[in-house]
């Protein structure tokens, strides 16, 4: 049984557990207070032979707490503090102030006696019976009605934190589904489409295209559901993707793909990098004579480092090179890795750069602080920056 069912179950024997441990607790501590009381002159009581009265006396009040405490909680408080019945509240409050002071009175002058005989033959002195019955019951009462109070709006509070705690990461995994599910009807409609074209044309480049899709393909349906995949067959759809496009493309792209360092058992979530190398493939600057793309990846122990220059179009606005694919991917850089990333994107004249830097050794942190989006102008240059 492990310390989180023991006090939050609500299973029979957890609770009467707990309640016994509770009561142990207050049990040991009422003692000693009472005894340090009782020590500086109202009634002498010793440890030793005579430990036995300090035991019966301490359980005979404890005992009173105990129905007062119940009374209090699963009685009044239900019936009259719940329901706003302040009158009736108050009127309970007070007849059992009376019980209490009853009770008190009743066993410090009737019973005590006769345990204090029953050990010692001696009968204490009742100049301060009053006070010694006010003290050890009525004064008494609130402080563990207050205590089992505390305990029990604490154990609320914290089962309330953590059902929203699970209503907002339930919604976020939800999001974070629905952001995955958009990559894929572009990726694969672009893809179908170019691989209908090269078919309709009777390319000799259509069958391999075709093969390279089926890969793709099988990779996007059967292995993109986890939470985080390998990085390396993550890498290898990417420049699967890659060579397709440069096939499109033909002598007319410029492409370059370095990869520093070892992936080994290291694992990304899904499809993170794929939206920018699509992106960088629609805004290469197909109007000129030659288009570029330069990708550099690093992996340097468990942070993964992806540096991506493109040529885009002079005439293209930054709305037109940062497309919805790319917010949405960094709304899953937001909500997966939260502070555990850097995504940076430079448009400036015919260039566009991507810079993202991700910490592999972190879990997903989901109720971190996302991110925050900044544009900043430069002289006659545009710039996106996403810290």
């Amino acid at each position: 049984m492990s310390w989180h069912e023991f006090v939050f179950s609500d299973k029979p024997t957890h609770r009467i557990r707990r309640h016994i441990v509770f009561w142990l607790l207050w049990w040991i501590y009422f003692a000693a207070i009472y005894y340090y009381y009782v020590q500086v002159g109202l009634e002498r009581i010793t440890f030793g032979e005579l430990s036995m009265i300090l035991i019966l006396k301490t359980f005979l009040l404890l005992v009173v707490h105990i129905l007062s405490c119940y009374a209090f909680i699963y009685l009044l408080v239900p019936r009259y503090l719940v329901k706003g019945k302040y009158f009736f509240l108050t009127t309970g409050i007070f007849f059992l102030a009376f019980l209490l002071l009853a009770a008190g009175y009743i066993i410090h002058s009737q019973i005590f006696p006769y345990i204090d005989l029953m050990y010692s033959n001696t009968k204490t002195s009742n100049s301060t019976l009053w006070w010694t019955s006010i003290n050890s019951v009525l004064l008494t009462v609130p402080k563990i009605i207050a205590a089992a109070t505390a305990i029990k709006l604490v154990k609320r509070w914290y089962i309330k934190q953590k059902e929203k705690e699970k209503v907002e990461k339930e919604k976020l995994i939800t999001d974070l589904k629905l952001l995955k599910a958009q990559v894929r009807p572009g990726f694969l409609f672009s893809s179908l489409d170019h691989i209908y074209n090269y078919t309709k044309n009777k390319s000799p480049q259509a069958q391999e295209l075709l093969l390279k899709f089926s890969d793709l393909l099988s990779y996007l349906l059967y292995e993109c559901d986890d939470p985080r995949v390998p990085l390396d067959k993550e890498l290898a759809m990417m420049k699967e993707y890659m060579f397709m496009e440069k096939i499109r493309f033909g002598k007319t792209l410029e492409m370059e793909i370095v990869v520093k360092g070892s992936a080994g058992n290291k694992k990304i979530a899904p499809l993170l990098l794929l939206p920018f190398i699509e992106n960088s493939f629609r805004h290469s600057n197909s109007h000129a004579e030659q288009s570029w793309i330069n990708l550099e990846l690093s992996i340097e122990d468990n942070m993964l480092t992806m540096k991506l220059m493109n040529g885009v179009d002079i005439e293209k606005t930054q709305q037109e090179v940062f497309s919805d694919e790319i917010i949405n991917v960094q709304k899953r850089l937001q909500l997966l890795y939260a502070s555990n990333h850097e995504l940076k994107m430079y448009a400036e004249q015919e260039i566009c750069m991507t810079f993202l830097k991700i910490n592999l050794s972190e879990k997903f942190d989901l109720h971190s602080t996302m991110s925050s989006i900044t544009f900043n102008n430069h002289e006659s240059n545009s710039l996106y920056a996403i810290n």
